[in-house]
């Protein structure tokens, strides 16, 4: 009787040699298994033969598992695992190699692959298995990091996480040349909304912000709630322009969404939101995590400073002194 799928894994296979992709494929073909939601899940594979194509569908978060060669021309799979994770890749990712190698079984283990599978031993169950032991692996261990890296009022990034996040992106920052941009954002006399109407209506502003702000960046962006009523956004790849412009977007977008709560006569109260933000660059104000922050926040001080419900890049104040 045949099996109806109702989902299907779409994985990479990264290697230089179409010959293994023809082999995987062969080795996937009419397999399936049951999830722990009991969906029957198939395969569909794909293939990519350069370290380059890797990283763009990292980069895009296209397929929901990688089977990794070891040999990439002047590369390893290693460093193309390291480089993935780098880029926030959640997929699980499992090493293949030619031959059996203790030190490169641990190797790959202890820089976060799924697996790791000796080509000339894979048959079609062991593939099936380690898929499946990778999958359900992985979404658990991600479900619990969520919960540890998340902030659980706004659920965006938590202090601890967002600074771990900013010190990777300064790393690749550095690495590849590329511009980063780093965005503070009070809300303003976020303290009169929590003394006025209490905390709960406070909550639901925080709550409200968190959601414009998550529509408003990019999926490669980072944002946390870095504490308070202070919104920290890390932008890869921005310059200090490029990085206001969609400050002022979130800005006029906070601004033009008033807070309405429900008064004990029935009627509606408005509440005007607005924000301050400050922006501080890499490599052109910064150097590092600690300046680029003081300086993120040094601009955000004089947006306060100057009225509120403004944007000030770092730059426009240094090119005052």
């Amino acid at each position: 009787m045949e099996r109806r799928l109702q989902k299907r894994l779409h994985i990479l296979l990264v290697d230089d040699d179409e010959d293994e992709f023809i082999l995987t494929r062969d080795l996937l073909t009419d397999r399936s298994y049951l999830s722990n939601d009991t969906e029957q899940v198939g395969f569909e594979l794909d293939w990519v033969g350069t370290y380059e194509a890797a990283l763009d569908s990292f980069r895009n978060r296209r397929h929901d598992i990688y089977l990794v060669d070891y040999q990439l021309g002047i590369h390893d799979g290693l460093e193309l695992l390291r480089e993935a994770i780098g880029l926030g890749c959640k997929s699980p990712i499992i090493i293949l190699t030619g031959q059996g190698n203790y030190d490169v079984d641990i190797a790959a283990m202890r820089a976060g692959a799924a697996d790791y599978l000796v080509k000339g031993q894979i048959d079609p169950q062991l593939l099936e298995r380690s898929i499946r032991y990778a999958v359900e692996r992985t979404q658990l261990l991600n479900a619990l990091n969520e919960r540890a890296t998340r902030d659980d009022l706004t659920g965006l990034y938590n202090r601890r996480e967002m600074n771990y996040r900013l010190d990777e992106e300064i790393t690749r920052s550095k690495r590849f040349g590329h511009p980063l941009s780093l965005v503070l954002m009070d809300v303003d006399h976020f303290k009169h909304v929590n003394d006025a109407y209490g905390h709960q209506v406070g909550d639901e502003v925080l709550r409200r912000v968190a959601k414009l702000l998550i529509i408003t960046v990019r999926s490669i962006d980072q944002a946390a709630r870095y504490g308070g009523d202070e919104f920290m956004i890390v932008f890869p790849e921005t310059s200090t322009d490029q990085a206001a412009q969609v400050a002022e977007r979130l800005r006029l977008l906070i601004s033009a969404q008033p807070f309405y709560i429900l008064q004990d006569n029935g009627r509606q109260l408005r509440i005007p939101l607005s924000s301050s933000i400050g922006i501080a660059s890499l490599p052109d104000d910064a150097k590092n995590r600690d300046q680029l922050i003081e300086l993120a926040d040094r601009a955000l001080y004089n947006a306060k400073k100057h009225g509120r419900n403004c944007v000030i890049p770092y730059k426009s104040i240094r090119s005052k002194q």
